[in-house]
């Protein structure tokens, strides 16, 4: 028998930021577990860092890609090895509670019928504490964006696992990966439910907070690659598994890749950028977004520059003109 919880962590250069993570890990309370790290194609010493780890305990075990795969393979590899009767992803650069396996595991052996248990977690470095998503609908809650759809703050049976496996193969993909992974799990589970406790700690200052401050024409470019291939893929899903919801999948994926385009947009710090970002749209089933950049967007940016444009009006200035794409881009 395998043990209770596997715990996943991709990892690609990674030297000298996972302590917190390697620390969380050895400071559980909860024994039976197993960690699986998946060294992403690393280029610096990922590796040699990771294999030190795992020797000095059997409960670690490593895998590498020959080649940079993305997060989303990643995470895949790490799924197909699992052994444990539930699984929990784990970020390099995050951490979690000491105590967290051992709530996980009094909250799931109380409850046998759950097989999707969504917890709380905490934004670093300010610590502020977010409480788990309480909802009797978690798909559509997730379709109309009500709630980020990050798959590290939630614990999956392992069935779960088995089902996306034998539903989905891994594609190259570093942005929009969560919003695959949430859609398909959310055709995957049964029973869910919430433990109001605070068991994950995310590092705001390397993950999705950082994506404005880095915003340039070359992102662009990788950041739509990555997420028109979440759409595909997750369009295909729901086309062959559950196409009653297909409507309100295609609408949340015109939101995800928009996502890309507004921080690409507003994020650019020389709007010499702008014409650049723009060529990152010139290929074939772009056009619509194409056009929202031009029409849409890109007067945006030009109207909060003069200031008289506060936040909440400029929001709903968006969600209005996005409301125009939806009736053109989220029907086939």
């Amino acid at each position: 028998m395998g043990p209770f919880f596997s715990i996943l962590v991709p990892a690609y250069n990674q030297v000298g930021k996972m302590d917190r993570c390697f620390a969380s890990l050895e400071a559980q309370t909860f024994a039976d577990y197993e960690v699986i790290f998946t060294d992403d194609g690393s280029t610096d010493g990922t590796y040699a860092m990771l294999e030190a780890f795992c020797a000095r305990d059997g409960r670690r075990k490593l895998s590498k890609h020959a080649e940079n795969r993305s997060l989303l393979a990643a995470r895949f590899t790490g799924m197909a090895m699992a052994q444990g009767r539930y699984v929990l992803f784990l970020d390099s650069d995050d951490w979690l509670a000491e105590d967290a396996l051992s709530l996980l595991y009094h909250a799931l052996t109380a409850r046998p019928e759950v097989d999707f248990l969504r917890y709380g977690y905490i934004l670093e470095p300010e610590g502020k504490a977010v409480d788990p998503y309480e909802t009797d609908d978690y798909k559509k809650a997730l379709m109309t964006c009500a709630f980020p759809p990050a798959i590290w703050k939630n614990c999956y049976r392992s069935d779960v696992i088995g089902r996306l496996l034998g539903r989905t193969s891994p594609f190259y993909c570093n942005m929009g990966e969560d919003v695959f992974f949430a859609g398909v799990f959310s055709d995957c589970f049964t029973h869910t439910a919430t433990l109001g406790e605070y068991l994950y700690h995310y590092d705001c200052g390397t993950g999705m907070s950082s994506i404005r401050a880095s915003a340039s024409p070359e992102k662009m470019q990788r950041d739509l690659k990555s997420v028109i291939a979440s759409r595909e893929n997750l369009i295909r899903y729901y086309e062959r598994y559950s196409p009653c919801d297909l409507p309100a999948v295609r609408k949340r994926t015109v939101d995800m890749v928009c996502f890309v385009l507004f921080h690409g947009v507003f994020g650019a710090k020389d709007l010499n950028m702008l014409p650049d970002m723009l060529k990152s749209l010139a290929v074939p089933g772009l056009e619509n977004y194409y056009v929202f950049c031009c029409d849409d967007l890109i007067p945006l940016r030009m109207r909060s520059l003069t200031g008289t444009y506060g936040r909440e009006e400029l929001w709903a200035d968006y969600l209005k003109r996005l409301e125009r794409l939806y009736e053109t881009e989220a029907t086939p």
